[in-house]
């Protein structure tokens, strides 16, 4: 399928299920929800995984949400990092087959990804809001050096209740971003986004976020942050979370290549695109305060 298909099918999909899912969320009937918690408040998410002896590797997830809420507004801040090690190498021995020393490799990073999510929201009326949000990314393994994204619109709350709220939002963008290869990059775009979050059970629950970002300048170049968890509550302080984080880019980054003949002699250099898609699974400890 030809990018500008696949840019315009994520765009028509994203706009559907808006538009089929929020006139169903916004004439069922809901209960009033009670009033929110204001003030601060605090969620952690923590992932871990060592491995050691005949392997060698270490994963870490890290994500935080920290809330500050008025009566008719919120600061909404989410950072995280993802840092995966691994040995670097093979062990090899030194010396002679009577007499050597096996030579362990150290670890060298072989992923790391940090973002920050600033965002604010004020009420105009119990269903609409207009919001301003800045994010930060710096991804390695993607060829991104930096990336800042500010972003103003509307919102649009369709149902909100106790335990389940949906939230749409449409926006305009401005993107500077630097990139391995390319170098930096200045673009107007515009922002789509929805958010979801729903009972599963009497003490589980699902949560969906979307945001899709758009250029005027290049309309193929179109990226989306989907994250989808299913949470379970421990009690009232801790809970377990298992989420997958997919990261899509239509014209992703170039990387250069090292260039051999069929007889593997180097002759030179190719830039290649990246993968457009980096999928991180995830499951963490959830600690709220």
């Amino acid at each position: 399928m030809p990018v500008n298909v696949r840019g315009r099918v994520g765009l028509l999909s994203c706009l559907l299920t808006i538009g089929l899912v929020s006139p169903v969320w916004a004439q069922a009937p809901a209960a009033a929800p009670a009033p929110p918690k204001l003030g601060p408040s605090n969620s952690t998410d923590l992932g871990l995984v060592v491995a050691t002896g005949n392997s060698r590797s270490t994963s870490v997830g890290l994500r935080n949400v920290y809330l500050y809420r008025w009566p008719n507004a919120e600061l909404r801040w989410e950072g995280g990092w993802l840092r995966v090690a691994s040995r670097d190498g093979n062990r090899y021995a030194v010396g002679s087959p009577a007499d050597y020393e096996v030579i362990e490799p150290g670890t060298a990073v072989d992923s790391q990804r940090l973002f920050s999510k600033l965002g604010y929201q004020h009420q105009l009326s119990t269903r609409t809001d207009w919001f301003a949000n800045f994010d930060a990314a710096r991804d390695e393994p993607a060829n991104i050096l930096h990336q800042f994204v500010v972003a103003g619109g509307l919102g649009t709350t369709w149902r909100k209740t106790d335990r389940t709220s949906f939230r749409t939002a449409y926006g305009l963008t401005y993107t500077d971003e630097d990139l391995a290869v390319e170098g930096g990059r200045h673009f107007a775009g515009y922002r789509l986004y929805y958010g979801l979050k729903a009972p599963v059970a009497a003490a589980s629950a699902f949560e969906s976020e979307l945001t899709f970002d758009g250029s005027f300048d290049t309309s193929d170049d179109v990226r989306t942050d989907w994250l989808n968890g299913i949470s379970v509550t421990i009690n009232s302080k801790l809970a377990l979370k298992s989420s997958v984080r997919m990261l899509f880019r239509n014209l992703p980054a170039l990387e250069i290549l090292p260039l051999q003949s069929q007889g593997a002699s180097a002759i030179g250099t190719v830039e290649v695109p990246k993968d457009k898609v980096d999928t991180n699974i995830t499951t963490s400890l959830v600690i709220t305060f």
